[in-house]
């Protein structure tokens, strides 16, 4: 590829956001890459080609990741997606209404926190991915529950029910606190009880153990006491909160 660009490549790169975050940055950055470099040589990916170089690139790096996260940066808007088992996913997109996450609909009761914790989500992975090989009692019906979680958190969203959204956002980090105890820290959980009663439901996004904390609060008045008490009293000094909303474009790749 360099031959045919007659010489070296050099690629400046800015992702506005903490490493370690759990928001699938890697995964989001190689699909950019890889759509800009296709580009450069005169070929456009489809989505489907760039969801599997991507899951190659990642399983290259020995991340551990590449299988869901740059499905969800490249296309727009809030979907559910399913795959068939086998070793070469072939995603099914499924798009749902974003009114009961996007604050710009929902009256900013949803929240984004940055705990301030990085963590490696290859760790993780790797951790209950040798459960589940392992065939694990515990963590298969764990999995099994998981599995059944997308489409009645998808459902909430179609009937734009904020308080079930946030309950199954609850049941979530439960879950996934259940099939590996060290996604959460006692910083974390402290942070959790601090605001407890003002919210239907919060967790940590992405693999767990630290990054950002997704937090669904029961009113406008309830998120501005969230607010106000994670800003008095954060558990360490990188902690933040984000502004953030829903992306309706997705990956585009312009050529100057």
């Amino acid at each position: 590829m360099l031959k045919k660009f007659g010489g070296g490549l050099e690629l400046t790169t800015l992702a506005a956001i903490p490493s370690g975050s759990g928001l699938g940055t890697s995964s989001i950055m190689g699909a950019v890459l890889l759509a800009v470099i296709h580009r450069l040589i005169g070929r456009d990916l489809t989505p489907g080609e760039l969801f599997h170089k991507v899951l190659q690139l990642e399983q290259a790096l020995t991340t551990g990741g590449g299988w869901q996260d740059q499905i969800g940066g490249v296309l727009p808007g809030v979907k559910m997606i399913t795959t068939e088992p086998g070793l070469v996913p072939d995603p099914l997109v499924h798009y749902v209404p974003a009114d009961v996450l996007d604050p710009r609909s929902n009256g900013g009761t949803t929240l984004l926190y940055y705990t301030g914790i990085r963590r490696l989500a290859k760790n993780i992975l790797r951790y209950v991915v040798g459960r589940y090989l392992d065939r694990d009692e515990a963590t298969m019906e764990t999995l099994a529950e998981l599995h059944a979680f997308p489409p009645r958190m998808a459902e909430a969203m179609s009937r734009k029910d904020v308080r079930k959204f946030g309950e199954l956002i609850d049941l979530a980090w439960r879950l996934n606190k259940r099939i590996d105890p060290d996604s959460t820290t006692p910083e974390i959980e402290a942070v959790l009880a601090r605001i407890r009663r003002r919210v239907h439901g919060a967790k940590l996004l992405g693999a767990g153990g630290g990054g950002f904390l997704l937090i669904v609060c029961r009113s406008e008045t309830d998120a501005a006491a969230v607010r106000a008490t994670l800003e008095k009293h954060p558990p360490n000094p990188r902690a933040r909160f984000f502004s953030f909303d829903i992306g309706d474009c997705g990956l585009q790749v312009t050529v100057c």
